[in-house]
This record gives C-alpha cells, sequence and structure tokens, in this order.
C-alpha cells in the first residue's frame, strides 16, 4: 500500500542530498482537497496579524495629556480673545471717565449737580468747557466768553484779580459768607435770605423772563451806580441776583447757587434764569477752583487723572488674568504611581528615629497610649467617642489588672527619657496581648 510522503521526507525526483525548503516540502505533500481556497482566505486583517505575532513585548503607551494642558491647548485662543475684549472695554470705560460727584460739577448726574443745566446749555448751542485750574481758566476765558465762577471762598483777591483780567463776562456762584474782593465791582453780599418764592421786581430782562426764583440763601446789595439788584429779600435793599456792567463786561452774581442744582433747575423760574445767564455767549467757561489749596504760592503739581488710574487697573487686570491662564490649571486630581512602595515598617521605624532624633519622648509616648486605647476600644466593642474611664474599666475586667494601673498605663505621666518610654511600650504591649487572651 503506497501511502502519502511525509512531511519530513524528501519528495519523489529529488537527490538524496540536495536541500529541499521546508515550505516547498509542505506544499508539495499537501494534498490539493485540503489546500485551502486562496479567494477564501483574503487578504489577513494586520491587526490580527500584529497581534499573533511574536515580539519582544508591547510597546508602552504613551502617558494621556494633563487635562489641563489639553484643556488650555483648545482653548487658548478663546480665552486670549475674551482677555482682550475686556481689557478694551474696561479701558474704553476709563478712558471715557466718571462722573463727577463735586456739587455743581456739569457732568454731576446727583441732585447736588449741575449737568440737567448744562446738557441744555449744550442742545442750545453753547460750548460747555470744564475747567479746574486757574490757569486753564484764564486759558479758554477771554473777551467774547462767558466765565463761571464757583466757591469763591477758594480764591485769593489776586487770583480773582486773574479772572477779571481775561475781560470774560463773570457769572459768580455767590457765597453769603465771602466777600467780592478782587473782581472790582460795587457789589457786596448780604446774609439775608428766604424759604419763599421771590418776585423779580427789577428791569432786567433775563430776571423778568424768570418771573421768581423758589428761595435765595444770601443776597447781594448795590453799592455803586450801574448795578441792579433782583429778587429783593431783606429791608436793606437785598436780592438774590444782581448784574452790572462797566469796563466792557458784565458781571452777574447769583446768591444762592442751589438754583443751578439738578434738583431745584425746574422749579419756579430757576431754570430760565440760570440758563439765560450762563448762556450769554456761545462759549462757557465753568471754573471749579481746585478743593486742596496749593502748598506754595508757585503752585501745585497736578493730581493723576482718574483715568490714569483706571488704565493702568485694567491693565493689571489683563495680566492678572493672563497669568492665570498661562499657569497651571487646576483640573481633575491625576493619580499617579508611585516610583517606590514603602512597607509600613519602615515608616514606622523613621517616624521612630525623628521622635529618638528630637528627643520627644512626650509625643512618642502620646501616640503609643492613643493607638493602643483605640485598638483595646475596639477589641472590648466599646464605641469611638468612648472616654477614659469606660476604657480603664473594660481593660482592668478583661485582664484582672488595678484599674489605677491600667490608667497609669493609658493616661499616665509622659516618659522623661528612653529608658520610660521603653517601659512605656512593654506595658501597653502586655495589656493588649492580655486583652486578646
Amino acid at each position: 500500500m503506497t501511502g502519502a510522503p511525509t512531511a519530513g521526507a524528501p519528495a519523489a525526483g529529488a537527490t538524496p542530498g540536495s536541500a529541499t525548503p521546508a515550505g516547498a516540502t509542505r506544499a508539495s505533500t499537501t494534498p490539493a482537497a485540503d489546500r485551502p481556497d486562496p479567494a477564501a482566505v483574503g487578504t489577513p486583517d494586520p491587526a490580527e496579524g500584529s497581534a499573533e505575532r511574536p515580539g519582544p513585548g508591547p510597546a508602552p503607551s504613551p502617558a494621556p495629556p494633563r487635562a489641563g494642558a489639553s484643556w488650555w491647548r483648545r482653548r487658548r485662543a478663546a480665552v486670549g480673545l475674551v482677555v482682550l475684549l475686556l481689557a478694551v472695554a474696561l479701558l474704553s470705560y476709563a478712558l471715557a471717565g466718571r462722573p463727577s460727584a463735586r456739587p455743581l460739577a456739569p457732568d454731576n448726574p446727583r441732585p447736588d449737580g449741575a449737568r440737567a443745566a448744562a446738557q441744555i446749555l449744550q442742545r442750545q448751542g453753547v460750548e460747555v468747557r470744564p475747567a479746574s485750574a486757574l490757569a486753564e481758566a484764564t486759558r479758554l476765558a477771554g473777551p467774547g466768553t462767558t466765565l463761571l465762577v464757583t466757591d469763591l471762598r477758594r480764591l485769593t483777591p489776586d487770583q480773582r484779580a486773574d479772572l477779571v483780567a481775561t475781560g470774560a463776562d463773570l457769572v459768580l456762584a455767590g457765597d453769603p459768607f465771602t466777600d467780592l474782593d478782587g473782581f472790582d465791582v460795587p457789589l457786596s453780599t448780604s446774609g439775608a435770605g428766604s424759604t419763599e418764592p421771590v418776585a423779580a421786581r427789577c428791569p432786567d430782562p433775563d430776571a423778568r423772563a424768570a418771573g421768581r426764583v423758589s428761595f435765595t440763601q444770601g443776597a447781594v446789595r448795590a453799592e455803586g451806580p450801574g448795578a441792579v439788584v433782583c429778587f429783593p429779600v431783606g429791608d436793606d435793599d437785598a436780592g438774590a441776583y444782581a448784574v452790572w456792567s462797566g469796563q466792557g463786561r458784565t458781571v452777574r452774581y447769583l446768591a444762592d447757587p442751589r438754583l443751578m442744582m439738578n434738583e431745584h433747575l425746574a422749579a419756579d423760574g430757576n431754570a430760565a434764569l440760570v440758563l439765560r445767564a450762563l448762556g450769554q455767549h456761545r462759549d462757557l467757561v465753568w471754573f471749579q477752583p481746585p478743593t486742596a489749596a496749593p502748598a506754595s504760592g508757585t503752585g501745585t503739581a497736578p493730581p493723576v487723572p482718574p483715568a490714569v488710574l483706571a488704565a493702568g487697573a485694567v491693565f493689571l487686570a489683563a495680566a492678572g488674568l493672563l497669568a492665570l491662564a498661562q499657569g497651571r490649571s487646576l483640573g481633575p486630581v491625576v493619580t499617579e504611581a508611585m516610583p517606590v512602595v514603602v512597607r509600613a515598617a519602615e515608616t514606622t521605624r523613621g517616624r521612630g528615629r525623628l521622635y529618638r532624633r528630637s528627643r520627644a519622648h512626650a509625643h512618642a509616648g502620646a501616640a503609643l497610649r492613643a493607638g493602643t486605647a483605640s485598638r483595646l476600644a475596639r477589641t472590648l466593642g466599646l464605641p469611638r467617642s468612648a472616654g477614659p474611664e469606660p476604657v480603664v474599666d473594660a481593660v482592668a475586667r478583661a485582664t484582672g489588672r488595678d484599674p489605677a494601673a491600667v490608667a497609669d498605663a493609658l493616661y499616665g505621666p509622659p516618659p522623661a527619657d528612653d529608658a520610660a518610654l521603653l517601659a512605656l511600650s512593654a506595658t501597653l504591649d502586655d495589656l493588649e496581648s492580655e486583652v486578646h487572651r
């Protein structure tokens, strides 16, 4: 019976001494029925081939990126754009300036401000130019302009003379406790006043257009020819408003500047009197003397503008946001494999060496006692909130020892040296051994 040649036998016709490749020998000895169909086999899956291919071992997978770093890489452009827009918005707000809180300021919207009068004048074509320094007021004012002066008590006679020298028409927001020296006008102040509305009763067209004013605290008197006093109060020919023209200029005196405030402007004829007095020319210089007097006669350094301070604060905030974005992200906690596993016994011995080096006998003794008491209470079925007395009683019953000795061992005085610490350790160990029996 002729059998199929084995895989290890040489094929027919082969020379005994010739070397036949193993793959060729297996191919020639495989029956046709057992050969796999090439069409059915197909192309092997690269993943399966790589999985079945023997090798030195799986390649280590790269460590996943940190959550904070990936978040920053994905969103750093958006964060930068938000920070930039926020900085631009805050800077624009800072440069625009905040409204003043000073009384009678033309940009003060509070009840004691005068923004309503300033805005009405601007709508009527008057250019309102605020000034807070004497040099600025004298530069802006001149012939053909109106110069409003408030807080007269803050000006010296020489400073008042500088304002007069500009040649502008003056509107003085009066003060009953301040004289008019330096303004070179035949007027003087008076303490008369009225809490009731006061009628004009004078030929001045502006006063007659107003009709009456709501009240006045203080008044003004005429001390020479050419002065017209309106809205009379008291018995000394004083009034709430006066006008004098001479030397190529006109001076108007408003005894009570509260008539200009937002709170009272719309009452009676206050608005008509104020607007007609301030709107005589197309240019109005609104001068409010500085609230702090200069340290010397040579002047004082101007304060830092609020817009500059606000811009600095904006840049600091933007720098803080940028530093926060560039810094480490407070993402989720990432667990990392410890490079070295430290046994508990080594940790205990290391802590003991630290105690010994620092001669912390009391601290070491307290740690031994606390651990022993906790383990004994758990063994004897006591709650964790049990105090010293229940623990001592339970240990004394379990060991048969004197309760005083047990209390001294668990809650006694701290050891003073190494020998006392060793003795305490031995005593505590004996207690635990007797309880566990």
